[in-house]
Parts: structure tokens; C-alpha cells; sequence
């Protein structure tokens, strides 16, 4: 039973027929007939790399698939969070408005010195510090200021591709040429 190659086993098997065609122009560089045997080795791995890449054709199709699935899948999901923080949301106003408002109300009015007892809970009324306001940011010193530095990468990356081909660098950053593969 024949094992079956993998691609890059293909790409190496068809490197050593080429390096044997080419030994072989050189020992005997006009039998032509002795060429033939290794020209249909070529050939033959040259089409088993064409039907391996068939394959792979066919599983990046099938991956980009699962791929726009699972966007469809985040999507749905990521509605249902949406819903789910709203939700959130309106519960935390709801209780909002009792401890803020209807709480106090109802201790100041039906309460015994800023306290209001139930059968199963005791509220007590008390004061402390509300949130700060800023009412000019203006002067307000660096001293409670914070500042956040961010890099522009996009604007960078134009600078240093032109750097590049320029044969210069820019300090700090690193660019280098890549290999992708477009499919059409």
C-alpha cells in the first residue's frame, strides 16, 4: 500500500528530479532518451502537487465557510449581549430610583429619626459625600490631570514603507517585507 505524500514531501521529490535532470544534461548531454523516465517523474509529481492544491483549495473554501458562520454566530450573540446589558441596565435604574428616591422619601416621612423597620429589613437614613463634579476643567491643575499617549500606526507605517524604499529606518519601528498569497 502506497503511503501518500505530503506537499512539502512533493515539492522535495520534485526538487530531486530537477537536480537528477540536470546531473544528467550534464553527463550525457545529448542522450535525450534518458531524460524521458525522469521527464514523466516531473511530470507525475508535478500533477500530484496540482490535485494536493485542489484539496487545499477546497478545505480554505470550506473554512472560509465556518469562518463567515461563526461572524453570523458573533453577531447573533453579540445582540443578545446588547439585550442582556439593557436589561442590566434597566434594573439597575429601577434600583437605582429606590435607593435615591423612594428609599429617603419614605424614611423621612414614615420613619422614627432616619430609621424605617419591615419585618425583614432595617433602613437608616445617613449622610456622606456625593460624587465630584468637574465644573472647569480649565483650572483644574496637571496635578489631577491624566494623559494618554497613543501611536499612530497607520500614519507610521506610511512613513516607514517610504523610509524603506528609501533605504533608510525610522527609530523605532520595525518593517519588513512579507510573502502572501493571493487567490483568484
Amino acid at each position: 500500500m502506497a503511503t501518500k505524500l505530503t506537499t512539502r514531501d512533493l515539492i522535495g521529490a520534485l526538487i530531486d528530479l530537477q537536480i537528477d535532470r540536470d546531473n544528467q544534461l550534464l553527463i550525457e548531454p545529448d542522450n535525450t532518451e534518458a531524460l524521458v523516465p525522469i521527464d514523466e517523474g516531473i511530470k507525475e509529481v508535478k500533477l500530484q502537487i496540482s490535485r494536493k492544491t485542489s484539496g487545499l483549495d477546497y478545505m480554505i473554501v470550506e473554512m472560509n465557510k465556518n469562518l463567515n458562520l461563526i461572524d453570523a454566530e458573533i453577531g447573533t450573540l453579540m445582540d443578545e449581549v446588547k439585550r442582556l446589558r439593557n436589561r442590566k441596565a434597566s434594573i439597575k435604574r429601577t434600583e437605582d430610583f429606590f435607593n435615591k428616591e423612594l428609599l429617603p422619601m419614605v424614611i423621612e416621612t414614615a420613619g422614627n429619626d432616619g430609621v424605617f423597620q419591615t419585618d425583614t429589613t432595617r433602613y437608616k437614613m445617613y449622610e456622606t459625600w456625593g460624587p465630584l463634579e468637574i465644573t472647569d476643567e480649565e483650572a483644574i491643575t496637571e496635578n489631577f490631570k491624566r494623559f494618554k499617549v497613543e501611536i499612530d500606526k497607520k500614519k507610521a507605517r506610511k512613513a516607514a514603507i517610504e523610509a524603506a524604499e528609501d533605504g533608510l529606518g525610522i527609530s523605532g519601528f520595525k518593517l519588513e517585507k512579507v510573502k502572501r498569497v493571493r487567490r483568484s
